[in-house]
């Protein structure tokens, strides 16, 4: 991330010794434009990685609007896709839609409900087994990608996201009464 900043300072100081510099010699660093240039790298490199890219928190500025998450890995699926990996039994379906959403009905051979509203979301994660291969679905896919990125963040390896979500969904539904 520091190399924008040492790009942007380096266009900066080049631009300041080109229109304001002091073409005199008497000031030691806009009288050279080597010198005017290096300058503005250096401290546009100071400047950027201070305010934008050496944060250590997950929510810095360049996450916010440039990047997602690296670290998280997942696969997007289809409903096709989910019914072919289901028929293996080594895959657990989860549901992460809020306990009024479950009253339409849910996939069939669902294992573990987590509200995703719930505060506990990510303690309810943490009691899952990271070795098992996770299938998450939610009503359009948004909510389930946001829980496959909690978890593949906090060592799960095998997790799929039902893109779409249960909207896109052509198979059964059970509903509980």
């Amino acid at each position: 991330m520091t190399y924008i900043g040492i790009i942007i300072g380096a266009v900066a100081g080049f631009l300041y010794w080109k229109f304001i510099g002091c073409e005199s010699g008497t000031c030691p660093i806009t009288s050279n434009k080597y010198i005017s240039v290096t300058y503005g790298a250096i401290l546009g490199s100071l400047l950027f990685s201070t305010f934008a890219g050496a944060s250590t928190k997950s929510s810095s500025f360049i996450d916010k609007f440039f990047k997602d998450d690296s670290t998280a890995k997942y696969v997007n699926i289809s409903a096709e896709e989910m019914k072919t990996l289901t028929e293996d039994s080594n895959y657990v379906i989860v549901d992460v839609r809020t306990p009024s959403e479950l009253e339409s009905g849910y996939i069939p051979g669902t294992d573990v409900f987590l509200d995703f509203n719930k505060a506990e979301l990510e303690d309810e994660i943490d009691k899952l087994d990271r070795s098992k291969n996770y299938i998450i679905y939610c009503h359009s896919g948004n909510r389930s990608a946001k829980v496959c990125k909690i978890m593949s963040v906090k060592g799960f390896t095998n997790v799929y996201n039902l893109s779409g979500g249960i909207m896109k969904w052509n198979g059964e539904l059970k509903v509980d009464k």
